[in-house]
C-alpha cells in the first residue's frame, strides 16, 4: 500500500471534500417530491449486511453515478464475503453516524457526527475466484 506525502494528503483532502460539496448541491437542489421519485425509481439501497440506507444516504449514492445501485459495501466487507473489487473501480461516498464520546455526557444528538465512507455496488466486484485466475 502507498504511504502518501503531507501534501498528497492534503489535495485528497480537499478532492473528497470538494467532490461531497457538488453531491451536496446537486441534492439541496433537488425537491423532496423529486428525491421521492428517484427512491422510488430506483428502490432503497441495501448493505452487504441487509441494512437498508437511509433515503438521504440512497439519494446521495444516486447523485454520484447514473448506474443502479442494489447492495453496497465496503471493500473490506467484499472480501470478507468472498468478493473482490474489479480493478480500475471507483468508489461512492456515504454518510455515516458516529458519536463523540464524552465522560460526562449520555450520548445525545449533540455528540453525533458523520463522516464519509468508500463503498462499491455489487457489480463493481467479482467472486475472489475469478479474480485470481484473471
Amino acid at each position: 500500500m502507498k504511504t502518501l506525502s503531507e501534501q498528497e494528503k492534503i489535495e485528497y483532502r480537499e478532492k473528497k471534500k470538494s467532490r461531497i460539496q457538488a453531491i451536496r448541491k446537486t441534492l439541496s437542489e433537488m425537491t423532496e417530491e423529486q428525491r421521492t421519485e428517484l427512491i422510488e425509481k430506483f428502490g432503497i439501497v441495501v448493505t452487504i449486511e441487509g441494512h437498508p440506507l437511509t433515503p438521504h444516504n440512497t439519494c446521495f449514492l444516486y447523485a454520484q453515478t447514473e448506474k443502479p445501485i442494489t447492495v453496497v459495501g465496503g471493500f473490506q466487507q467484499w472480501k470478507k464475503a468472498g468478493r473482490t473489487v474489479k480493478k480500475g473501480e471507483h468508489s461512492l461516498l456515504i454518510f455515516v453516524p458516529s458519536i463523540k464520546e464524552k465522560e460526562e455526557q449520555p450520548a445525545n444528538e449533540e455528540n453525533v457526527f458523520f463522516f464519509t465512507a468508500n463503498v462499491f455496488d455489487i457489480t463493481q466486484t467479482e467472486p475472489i475466484a475469478q479474480s485470481e485466475a484473471a
